[in-house]
């Protein structure tokens, strides 16, 4: 067994370290000799990589000190503090997401938040150096990548299965047309895929919606005077699925630049859940169809490059989101032909669709696997459509958000993707075609929103997550993709 996947094996026994202490007659697992190895000479708190890539500190483990994952391990006391054995010394509440896998026993707080000790699994900031990243994913057309490039059980990251095997078939298996970018060096990109001009700028000044949108339309940059805030679609192809909250963006900052706000930002916002590193909104020009809050007022969605996100946003109301212009032709049109044989080839970007679900609702691993099964109109090289390949379907200017000559079985359907999310890699990604809902039903993020969902009913979860209480389901719809 190679290094890297005896560290992963050891993961989820050190996770196990912290949810209860070992009798004195047990014998508490011990740490591999190559993060024992990664600490040597150096002190307990100080920074350390594992073997596997991960980003990681030394604590106190039964072993002695060890390379555990980023966050406090097993055995390690806080600063000035004493280790307890077989426990873990107790942890204050930092809002970010850490690198410590929390296997199936991840506890989640009342509104699906990971608790203050035990903090969900983050997609690692150096992945492409991982001796687990996948080398040679299937190549694709159509949208641009997402940039995923490891792949994961329900829990945590593994090698990439072969065809055949379960969590086959996921997003970083298969590699979409590569994002291709040229800086002009006078402050705008170029994006070489979409044709679309870009502000490189982050603009720190959160702005309200027609604020934002006169702040594009008077903006000179590069010697042209023709920006503007740019649609759902268009925003939405900048962003990367290799991010984490507090950890990495969900943007390629080699060519666009973003912080998240000041601290003092929240100073008044009512959900707890917040934290300034996942506060990256960025408006879109894109007005919702249907009725944010349940309410008759106007909306727009919003991408968020710091969690890696599509909501929504009252135009009207002192809702204050960043902003960044582009120019160009409008990018982000389907051209969809009915095939005639339960398909639907959108001409625009050269996918091939599933023309309706089937009906049923999976959990994230048996969607995969429908998709790799599926044979639909003389084909058997389907798959589970990526985020951005999924949310490129999307209809904004209806709801649900999809359009004829594609359907849908029930109208408040939310459908998978391949892509697990950054911030929790326990969870995967889906698009609201349906109204996106509370736990209570309440439409608060918009049908065309993306959000994620624990893979499977074994990932501990409640009913609801996050400050707008999100509905949490599982098992959802299938659409699949191919080329």
């Amino acid at each position: 067994m190679s290094v890297s996947k005896r560290i992963l094996t050891v993961l989820p026994l050190l996770a196990a370290l912290v949810a209860a202490p070992f009798p004195a007659s047990a014998q508490p697992p011990m740490p591999p000799q190559a993060a024992i190895r990664a600490c040597e000479g150096r002190s307990t708190g100080d920074t350390c990589t594992l073997p596997s890539g991960m980003a990681g500190s030394c604590g106190m483990t039964p072993g002695g000190l060890a390379c555990v994952p980023q966050g406090r391990g097993p055995g390690m006391a806080p600063s000035g503090g004493s280790a307890r054995p077989g426990g873990m010394a107790p942890q204050e509440r930092t809002g970010r997401a850490d690198n410590m896998p929390s296997m199936h026993g991840t506890s989640m707080g009342r509104a699906g938040e990971a608790g203050p000790s035990r903090r969900p699994p983050a997609y690692p900031a150096d992945a492409d150096s991982s001796p687990l990243a996948e080398r040679r994913p299937i190549p694709t057309g159509g949208v641009p990548d997402t940039n995923q490039r490891l792949c994961f059980d329900e829990t945590h990251p593994i090698a990439c299965p072969a065809p055949g095997q379960p969590y086959y078939g996921q997003d970083a298996q298969y590699a979409g047309p590569q994002p291709a970018y040229r800086d002009n060096g006078d402050g705008t990109v170029t994006d070489l895929l979409t044709g679309l001009t870009w502000q490189r700028a982050h603009n720190a000044e959160r702005l309200r919606y027609y604020d934002a949108k006169r702040s594009c339309e008077s903006l000179t940059l590069g010697g042209r005077d023709d920006w503007r805030l740019p649609s759902v679609k268009e925003l939405y192809s900048l962003i990367t699925f290799d991010g984490a909250a507090g950890v990495k963006p969900y943007l390629d900052t080699r060519y666009f630049d973003i912080e998240p706000p000041d601290a003092s930002f929240l100073k008044n916002d009512r959900f707890s859940t917040h934290f300034p590193e996942m506060m990256g909104q960025t408006w879109t020009s894109t007005l919702y169809a249907g009725q944010l809050w349940d309410r008759p007022e106007e909306a727009a969605f919003f991408v968020n490059f710091l969690d890696g996100r599509i909501k929504c946003g009252g135009t009207r109301h002192p809702v204050e989101l960043f902003w960044r212009c582009v120019r160009g032709a409008p990018w982000g049109a389907n051209d969809f032909e009915d095939n005639g044989d339960g398909t639907v080839t959108d001409r625009a970007v050269g996918l091939t669709w599933q023309q309706s679900d089937d009906g049923k609702k999976r959990d994230w691993p048996e969607a995969l696997a429908y998709c790799e099964e599926l044979r639909l109109g003389g084909q058997d090289d389907w798959r589970l459509p990526n985020a951005k390949e999924l949310e490129y379907i999307a209809d904004y200017s209806r709801v649900p958000a999809l359009a004829p000559p594609l359907r849908m079985s029930d109208p408040a359907g939310w459908f998978w993707t391949s892509t697990t999310h950054g911030d929790n890699v326990a969870q995967a990604d889906y698009v609201c075609f349906g109204k996106c809902v509370s736990d209570s039903g309440v439409d608060v993020h918009g049908a065309g929103a993306q959000r994620s969902d624990p893979k499977t009913m074994g990932v501990k979860h409640g009913s609801r997550q996050g400050g707008q209480e999100d509905e949490i389901r599982v098992r959802n719809y299938v659409r699949c993709v191919r080329n």
